[in-house]
């Protein structure tokens, strides 16, 4: 354990492992909501809406910060405060926050997005915390700067949202979209499961979902 590590506080640390593995921590949430769900056209409408509003703010997100985003590492480099992060400091969060949150809502069940929200929290907010060390090691004065001028983490200030020049644009979206071929594929994965499962409900006779009934302890 380096001298870094050591001076990090358990938050800090388990933000850290959080960050590393957040690629694939959601799965366990995800297999649930794939279980319980039970989708209607109100919540498949509702819930695809929610998820697509979040892959945009990814998107844009991405097209600003570049493909570091996709990595288990940090860097070093220039710190962004241009695009989105001028006005929310962490608008890939944001992003898939909105996104899970959709996914959630188009399983027709109430407490399941309710289950995605405090698992999201339960991650993110070490992740940030850990994030924020770092930065404010590897910047200091101008990341503090920054954290003064956009104080906001989670949600962006409905002001700063409304005043915010739409005319910005990043200098090239082709790297983000080519960045963002996983998390579409899994947004095309989630949507087919789950439209799948709701044509095969109104086709049978009997009510058949959730597919949680099917297992032992279901019953």
């Amino acid at each position: 354990m380096n001298s870094e590590q050591m001076s990090m506080s358990t938050l800090q640390k388990m933000g850290e492992n959080f960050f590393r593995a957040r690629d694939y921590s959601p799965i366990p949430v995800g297999i649930v909501a794939i279980l319980y769900a039970n989708p209607t056209v109100c919540s498949l409408v509702v819930g695809g809406i929610i998820s697509l509003l979040g892959e945009v703010a990814r998107t844009y997100g991405v097209a600003f910060i570049g493909t570091i985003s996709r990595t288990r590492s940090y860097s070093n480099g220039q710190l962004v405060t241009s695009g989105p992060f001028s006005v929310l400091r962490n608008p890939l969060y944001f992003g898939n926050l909105l996104l899970t949150l959709g996914f959630a809502v188009m399983s027709g069940v109430w407490w399941i997005p309710l289950l995605v929200v405090a698992f999201f929290y339960g991650q993110y907010i070490p992740i940030v915390a850990w994030e924020e060390m770092k930065l404010t090691r590897i910047f200091g004065q101008e990341y503090t700067k920054y954290c003064a001028e956009v104080p906001n983490r989670w949600f962006p200030k409905l002001r700063a949202f409304v005043q915010y020049d739409w005319c910005v644009r990043p200098e090239s979206w082709s790297p983000a979209l080519r960045s963002e071929k996983r998390t579409l594929t899994a947004i095309a994965v989630v949507l087919v499961l789950m439209l799948g499962m709701f044509f095969w409900n109104q086709s049978s006779s009997n009510q058949v979902l959730p597919l949680a009934n099917f297992l032992p302890f279901g019953k």
